[in-house]
């Protein structure tokens, strides 16, 4: 393990990389907190550069992944205790931070019948939360379009729990095009919005789909309306007026799953999974 002597040269680096999405996308890596976040980074193949381990504070199984990280090539560095609390987003600090190269986001066979396009969702926690029901309802892409929050950053890493690695998700300035495009691959696409189309249970949400979640507040922006082939809305009990966006998407994304599990096969069976 290399000591660290000087503190100050690393920790200014690392402190921009977790405040900056433009200092993340130049350097191409972002910060992972805690050993279990690294070791998943790790296991999904994401190359790995630098550890940092407050000996201190670090137990056995976190000194043994800095071992185990070191030996497939990166840098690891020892810090004093508290060092990580100047550094990392975690109202927690975690004893281990990883800089991981960013991956490339790439989607499996499934993105044909099935992606997830969050528009300008500004909070960072909702954006790791659409991450990770994408892949829990089997999703083939997640694309972030418009103003949103960096998927990249240390909240949107710690809410996605490792879905961000397995399902990189793909960034986009332009909504608009990124809609075009999806319908002219043959994807329906399928605006959430309160009170607007359908109730979900009776909307077709049978694949290939893009399910499509707006802004917390505004929403999915009008001039988006011409590139929404249907609308869909969860209805609501009580005196509720809306839905979290992380909630409203958990559940479409399911009931698209659902339509997926459900529907027959070429040869006419029905999949249980």
């Amino acid at each position: 393990m290399v000591p660290l002597t000087s503190v100050r040269p690393r920790l200014a680096p690392l402190r921009r990389l977790a405040r900056s999405a433009a200092a993340r996308r130049a350097d191409g890596v972002f910060l992972v907190e805690g050993a279990t976040l690294a070791a998943e980074a790790a296991a999904a193949g994401l190359g790995v550069r630098e550890v940092y381990i407050e000996g201190a504070r670090a137990d056995e199984d976190e000194r043994r992944l800095g071992d185990r990280l070191a030996g497939a090539g990166a840098t690891l560095i020892s810090v004093e205790a508290g060092t990580l609390a100047r550094v990392g987003a975690s109202v927690t600090p975690q004893a281990l931070l990883a800089v991981v190269e960013r991956p490339v986001a790439s989607a499996s066979e499934e993105a044909a019948s099935f992606v997830l396009v969050a528009v300008s969702v500004a909070d960072p926690g909702n954006a790791g939360t659409l991450l990770r029901c994408a892949e829990a309802a089997g999703a083939g892409g997640v694309i972030f379009a418009g103003d949103a929050a960096d998927p990249y950053g240390p909240k949107a890493v710690r809410a996605s729990a490792g879905s961000i690695f397995r399902l990189p998700p793909a960034l986009s300035q332009d909504p608009l095009a990124s809609l075009n495009d999806l319908r002219a691959g043959g994807l329906r696409t399928v605006g959430a919005a309160a009170g607007r189309g359908l109730a979900y249970d009776r909307a077709d949400l049978s694949p290939p789909l893009a399910l499509v979640v707006g802004n917390e507040s505004h929403g999915l922006p009008s001039s988006l309306a011409g590139s929404i082939d249907e609308w869909v809305h969860v209805p609501l009990g009580g005196q509720a007026e809306s839905l979290n966006v992380g909630a409203a998407a958990a559940v479409l994304c399911f009931e698209v799953q659902r339509r997926r599990r459900d529907a027959p096969a070429a040869d006419g069976t029905v999949l249980d999974r």
